[in-house]
């Protein structure tokens, strides 16, 4: 996500700071009733422990007025932020912002954490349904979830995949519907990585509006049919994400140009091994070609990187995959079989996709992480991001696949590619 100027903390870290007390209602955490089983629970892993702080108050503020009824919906946050040591958990219910939990200063980039809010969750709001997002900053490939009181490092998505996992298992409670509030977090990578840890997952595969997903929608949608099914729901909120951000005269947003750059897409999870499986077939069958073909591949790199934004702050290159791959027809008979195969297994596992009339057909719902050279692949536009080296950071469809490989072919079968000065 992108991030605001100005700071100010919502009601209920007010009163905390101001008062020391536990809650900003007047129930104590013990008198918090957990529930015996509601229709849906909904788990906010809220990371603002950084320059996304800013953004908090209209979260929370929407929240309270949207959930006009929780008898069937637990709406549960975790809160990190960076002007107050601590982290709090969050029952959003009657218009207001209870604080159940205070815990110490935590570290919101260890998958630690994130498993101890897994397992309070699981464990005290119990549903038939059960629904995680993630919000803060995404770094495709890399992770997400920057904590800058804590060594402003991030985690990784092997990590986060493993947690949800391991909660997952020991609790006995299934993450029906992972919805990521970051940027770039619908990549061939990402999603390769989750498989068998959620059901459904929705992400979007460029920039991350600051106001994030649109909470006023999904609360809305839920209190009317809390019966919704897993699968419906992942459908309608790439249908509500668009709808809040297609508009320039509906909603008022912060940034009146989001509506230009917003994309979002859902994915079935239980195909996502043949999709998978499927890009392997294609690196493999890519990698010979490459070197003979370079030209080839640059001009389908250049039209599936449609915009800037997908390049944020300079550092980040991921073209759409399923265009790219398309892009590459024609080289090899063989090669095309390979992208046929993967335009089939992308197709089937794609359950909804949304897009801005800007990027026209080039978005499709994933991107995968093709830097234009090899001093950007190597972190040359932002020394921070050099800490995460693509081919040895636990990816599993990098070290399945001759990605990486085919990436290394290019660059060295293109004058030049090795050592360009930086592209910001």
């Amino acid at each position: 996500m992108a991030s605001l100027k100005h700071v100010r903390l919502p009601l209920c870290l007010l009163i905390v700071i101001a008062f020391a007390l536990p809650s900003a209602s007047a129930a104590s955490p013990e008198a918090e009733e957990t529930d015996d089983g509601k229709e849906w629970t909904l788990l906010i892993y809220w990371d603002s422990d950084n320059d996304l702080e800013a953004y908090l108050d209209f979260a929370i503020d929407t929240w309270k007025s949207a959930l006009t009824d929780n008898s069937e919906i637990n709406f549960i946050v975790y809160m990190d932020i960076l002007s107050v040591s601590g982290t709090w958990i969050y029952d959003i219910h009657d218009g207001e912002c209870h604080t159940v939990e205070t815990w110490e200063e935590l570290n919101s980039s260890d998958s630690a954490t994130l498993e101890r809010f897994l397992d309070y969750g699981f464990q005290n709001y119990p549903a038939e349904k059960t629904m995680l997002v993630l919000q803060d900053h995404g770094y495709a490939w890399r992770g997400v979830c920057r904590d800058e009181t804590n060594g402003n490092g991030i985690m990784v998505v092997d990590d986060m995949a493993r947690t949800i996992r391991e909660a997952s298992a020991s609790n006995g409670v299934r993450v029906d519907v992972l919805a990521m509030d970051v940027c770039d977090a619908a990549t061939v990578e990402f999603v390769y990585e989750l498989r068998g840890a959620v059901d459904w997952f929705v992400a979007s595969e460029l920039f991350m509006p600051d106001e994030g997903l649109p909470y006023q929608q999904i609360l809305t949608a839920l209190v009317a049919d809390p019966e919704v099914a897993p699968r419906e729901f992942a459908y309608d909120l790439v249908d509500m994400y668009m709808a809040y951000y297609g508009s320039k005269t509906l909603y008022e947003h912060t940034d009146p140009g989001d509506q230009n750059y917003a994309t979002l897409s859902a994915f079935d999870m239980s195909l996502v091994d043949e999709l998978g499986a499927a890009f392997m077939d294609v690196a493999e069958a890519l990698e010979p070609l490459v070197a003979e073909n370079a030209d080839a591949v640059k001009a389908a790199l250049n039209y599936a990187f449609i915009c800037n934004r997908q390049s944020m702050g300079g550092y980040e290159y991921v073209p759409d995959a399923y265009t790219l791959l398309q892009g590459l027809r024609g080289i090899d008979g063989d090669l095309d079989d390979a992208i046929a195969s993967f335009a089939d297994a992308f197709n089937a596992a794609l359950l909804n996709e949304g897009s801005s009339a800007k990027f026209k057909d080039v978005i499709t719902g994933l991107n995968i992480w093709f830097p234009p050279c090899l001093a950007l692949y190597n972190g040359m536009a932002w020394d921070w991001s050099r800490q995460f080296v693509y081919h040895d950071i636990g990816l599993d469809l990098v070290d399945d696949s001759r990605w990486y490989q085919c990436l290394m072919e290019y660059y060295f079968a293109m004058e030049g590619l090795q050592n360009r000065p930086n592209q910001l």
